[in-house]
């Protein structure tokens, strides 16, 4: 091969002088761009590439990357059509002669396999006819994010330096329409020489891009134009309208035509399937460029879109009305645990045998009346009234051994009902705690569940490996009469009346709760986090020239303020309690106390059978003593 370069320079197809300009062109460029690998495409077979082996010598010495070769003659290509381009480490560039034959079909199998992207660093050399080169690049698939630099020979003299006009090639997307620039950065012997380089244009030119967007299965009195350019607060799904109104502007901002696929959902459940139904198959199929109904990245999720940057923030919470009490049974047992109240009648049960025992004692020495009044009228009935703080007859406390029990018994007594009072004034003034925070502690309340009607929850549970979850949609969302999933409307209209839970995007529940909730139902509301909140993302189609000219124009969308004030119009964040707690007092209702009612309905009761009992006692006794009286034969006289 030495000698053949050697014959070529003896014959003046190869000169030094173009051997090391173009050499030191693509030093210069390795450098410039700060490459770490390198790949020759080449025809060394023929005189127009014949220096590809004094660059790889000099490469050799200057470059400490890795370098790579490969033949694209057209015979050699033709043959060995199957191959495919790799890149390592972090930069690769690849340099191309385009005076090869055959360059066409080379060409081609790039632009079909998308090569020219951001992926690779193209230093190509057109040689001397720019219409040619011009019109063979025109028509391959050069999009916005290809990094596309072309050389082209303007020296005729051997004797001087060589001249080489450098242009920058740029497209927008082909597949589109987009058509292919050429951009001249100057005349210049070294790349070194060249201007700094300026920001590329964010500038579509009006191509018409395609994007899918998620009706969500809503039946709108209004077009859908409309109802994605609202002028009220909305109390339905909001992400999408959010995430169009950053559409329009990115529209604006970098001068494209929006063409709008209605799909009727996401249809996460055609993941890795060939179905274009939904957004998820029309990103999957590419159809479209990007969706405009936003969602989260999640495992399964990552292999079909290209994510931007988080234009918002998922809100999905189980929001029900917190009850003031777990002991929903009886509020009187509080703040006393059952072992407490145990120990409270045990004690005063002890108290009021020993008053029994003294009564007796008392009987025996003839200074009292029957028995059994003093034991029911004195024992029972005093010492409930020292437990109550509702005072003792006089009677009782004649002896000093009484006198020392009850001194001691109401003394405990008044501590015992400190306690209580304190519960029972607090329980007016302040507002409870809200002990279920977590959602294994909403799994073990009482309290029922429904689910907004989206596939993205239903999603959820199918994919969700969490045993909390699970149980709940085991344990409350599947038995619930309402079937489960039901609208937004009517999960707030339960969680209202109380004693339900509804899992939603609470960014829109929250205008309707706003709405429709008085301000002491909305101090009862409380939070559960049913699976880890995600950012929310624009997608765009896997490998997709647009992704960091979008990922660049919503930064600065975001930085001007306007995302947070399309975020804070849309998103209605959770309503506040306005209730001080200087002016607060709890209302207590029926059901609060209804074990005050069950009591006296149960005494009144038992009063009423005694009071029959004894009717009874008394019609019987009478009935006997008359028979008895009827029994003694006439004229019976009694002796003294």
């Amino acid at each position: 091969m030495k000698v053949f370069v050697c014959a070529l320079f003896l014959l003046g197809l190869l000169t030094p002088t173009r051997c090391s300009s173009r050499t030191q062109l693509i030093e210069e460029f390795l450098e410039k761009r700060s490459i770490t690998s390198l790949m020759l495409l080449h025809c060394v077979q023929e005189p127009v590439d014949q220096d590809v082996i004094r660059i790889a010598s000099a490469l050799r010495q200057s470059f400490h990357g890795s370098v790579y070769y490969l033949d694209v003659t057209g015979a050699h290509f033709r043959r060995h059509f199957q191959w495919h381009m790799f890149y390592e480490r972090y930069k690769t560039a690849i340099t191309l002669n385009l005076e090869c034959s055959g360059m066409e079909s080379v060409l081609s199998h790039l632009s079909d396999n998308a090569y020219f992207n951001d992926t690779f660093h193209w230093l190509m050399f057109g040689g001397r006819n720019f219409e040619q080169v011009t019109c063979l690049l025109s028509a391959q698939n050069i999009n916005y994010d290809a990094s596309i630099m072309l050389v082209f020979d303007r020296g005729d003299r051997a004797d001087v330096p060589r001249i080489f006009e450098v242009y920058d090639v740029r497209g927008t997307v082909k597949r589109r329409g987009g058509r292919v620039s050429f951009e001249l950065l100057g005349t210049v012997s070294s790349l070194n020489q060249l201007p700094k380089s300026r920001a590329r244009s964010h500038d579509l030119e009006g191509i018409e891009l395609w994007t899918a967007l998620a009706t969500i299965d809503k039946l709108q009195s209004q077009s859908f134009i409309e109802y994605l350019n609202p002028v009220k607060r909305q109390t339905s799904y909001t992400a999408t309208i959010h995430s169009y109104q950053l559409v329009k502007l990115l529209e604006m901002k970098l001068n494209f035509k929006l063409i709008v696929i209605l799909t009727e959902d996401w249809r996460f459940d055609l993941i890795g399937k060939n179905s274009s139904r939904g957004v998820v198959g029309q990103l999957q199929s590419k159809q479209v460029d990007f969706v405009t109904t936003p969602f989260g990245l999640t495992t399964e999720r990552i292999a079909i879109f290209e994510t931007t940057i988080e234009i918002a923030h998922g809100t999905f919470y189980t929001v029900f009305r917190h009850p003031k009490s777990l002991n929903n049974s009886n509020i009187f047992m509080l703040p006393f645990t059952n072992i407490v109240w145990l120990a409270i009648s045990l004690i005063f049960g002890a108290v009021a045998l020993l008053i029994a025992l003294l009564i007796v004692c008392i009987h025996r020495t003839g200074r009292s009346r029957s028995t059994l009044d003093w034991l029911v009228e004195q024992s029972l009935l005093g010492t409930l009234g020292m437990v109550c703080q509702q005072g003792i007859h006089h009677r009782i406390i004649w002896w000093s051994s009484n006198q020392v029990l009850v001194l001691v018994a109401m003394c405990s007594s008044m501590i015992l009902f400190q306690f209580y009072c304190s519960f029972i004034v607090g329980y007016q003034l302040i507002t409870p705690p809200k002990t279920i925070n977590t959602l294994q502690k909403l799994v073990d309340s009482e309290i029922k569940m429904t689910v907004e009607n989206l596939s993205y929850h239903r999603d959820f549970f199918l994919r969700t490996n969490n045993p909390a979850a699970l149980k709940l949609y085991e344990t409350k969302v599947l038995p619930n009469r309402y079937g489960g999933f039901v609208n937004l409307s009517f999960g707030m209209q339960l969680v209202r009346q109380g004693g339900y839970a509804f899992h939603c995007e609470t960014s829109y529940g929250n205008a309707l709760i706003i709405e429709t909730f008085t301000e002491r139902e909305i101090c009862d509301l409380q939070q559960v986090q049913l699976y880890p909140q995600r950012p929310v993302h624009l997608p765009l189609i896997k490998g997709s020239p647009l992704r960091e000219l979008f990922k660049i124009n919503l930064q600065l969308i975001k930085e001007s303020g306007l995302l947070a004030y399309h975020h804070a119009r849309y998103y209605t964040p959770r309503p506040k309690c306005n209730k001080q707690s200087s002016t607060h007092t709890e209302q207590i209702h029926l059901a609060d106390v209804r074990f005050a009612f069950v009591l006296l309905a149960a005494g009144m009761a038992a009063s009423a059978a005694l009071l029959a009992s004894e009717l009874l006692f008394l019609r019987l006794r009478t009935w006997w003593h008359e028979r008895q009286i009827r029994a003694i034969p006439a004229g019976f006289r009694w002796l003294n």
